[in-house]
């Protein structure tokens, strides 16, 4: 069975837009020049904060389901646009870290490679035509 998901979206002016979520949350979209203010993200640079974040919120609740308490967790994004038109991600590589006692990186990664392989709507969905590769960094304190 499918899921049917809806957004409305609202020209602001420029390249704003504003689109309401399902969920009633607002995400205000941008594409102002380097030079000028913007009103938010481009909807290319949202794209790859959805793919770190949706894999971050499986490997957070894998994770807590392995009893493992989680003190910080950052992660940062890098993608890879090609040259030409359409400029899409050809390779998005997401360095995970991760805080914590009694957390190892082999189970870290392992939580990733479960998102990467099974879990993670964005990654999965991108995965036909863009390269996603991973590292991962571990603290214990």
């Amino acid at each position: 069975m499918e899921n049917l998901i809806t957004t409305r979206i609202t020209y602001q002016g420029g390249m704003h837009f504003v689109g309401e979520s399902e969920t009633r949350h607002l995400v205000h979209l941008d594409s102002a020049p380097n030079n000028l203010p913007s009103g938010g993200p481009t909807p290319m640079e949202v794209v790859l904060q959805a793919a770190a974040i949706c894999s971050a919120m499986d490997v957070t609740t894998i994770l807590n389901k392995r009893h493992k308490q989680i003190k910080a967790f950052d992660l940062e994004a890098q993608g890879t646009r090609q040259d030409k038109f359409p400029r899409i991600f050809t390779a998005i590589h997401i360095i995970y870290k991760v805080c914590g006692p009694n957390i190892t990186k082999e189970e870290v990664e392992k939580a990733v490679r479960l998102s990467h392989d099974t879990y993670c709507s964005v990654i999965n969905m991108l995965k036909p035509t863009v390269e996603v590769s991973f590292a991962v960094e571990v603290r214990s304190e």
